[in-house]
């Protein structure tokens, strides 16, 4: 049975009580008066759940997998912040321990379901099925030539060609 809603997947759930848990640490009086720590680990907790229902909405392998990279950076930051809030007496040591477990848990959940993913780049070749962009060597005396005529500078279709004529 699959999954058809962000709100089903056990990571998201688990990113929710995540911020949840955040939501309430902000309301204590020694989390509102660290304006930017408060501020930054409320933006982590919210991109975490954010990045992972957008990744689970795009469809896409890389996309996802770009999402969920995005959402285990965050959670690796508000993962710092809970050590900075036990730094500055803000949380006990039991309790920054349960929202690191939480934290770690959600970790490990993101980097199973990345490994679910195929890139693009590995399940396809270069050259065979995929035009190659990178620079092919040194230029050749037919530059800027098109396939039929002169110079493209100096051939039809250019502005020296219209300045011309009128």
């Amino acid at each position: 049975m699959g999954v058809y809603r962000f709100e089903d997947l056990r990571v998201w759930q688990a990113a929710k009580q995540q911020c949840d848990r955040v939501g309430a640490l902000l309301l204590r009086p020694e989390f509102r008066g660290d304006r930017q720590l408060s501020d930054h680990m409320n933006g982590a907790a919210l991109s975490v759940m954010f990045n992972i229902s957008e990744g689970f909405l795009r469809r896409l392998n890389k996309e996802t997998s770009q999402f969920l990279r995005y959402a285990f950076a965050s959670n690796g930051e508000l993962k710092s912040g809970y050590y900075a809030a036990e730094g500055r007496k803000y949380l006990a040591a039991e309790e920054t321990a349960e929202l690191i477990a939480l934290n770690e848990s959600i970790a490990r959940m993101l980097r199973r379901w990345q490994a679910t993913l195929t890139p693009l780049e590995q399940t396809r070749k270069p050259g065979k099925d995929r035009p190659q962009t990178k620079d092919q060597g040194p230029r050749t005396k037919d530059q800027g030539r098109t396939k039929d005529g002169p110079r493209t500078r100096d051939g039809p279709g250019t502005d020296q060609e219209l300045r011309t004529k009128n």
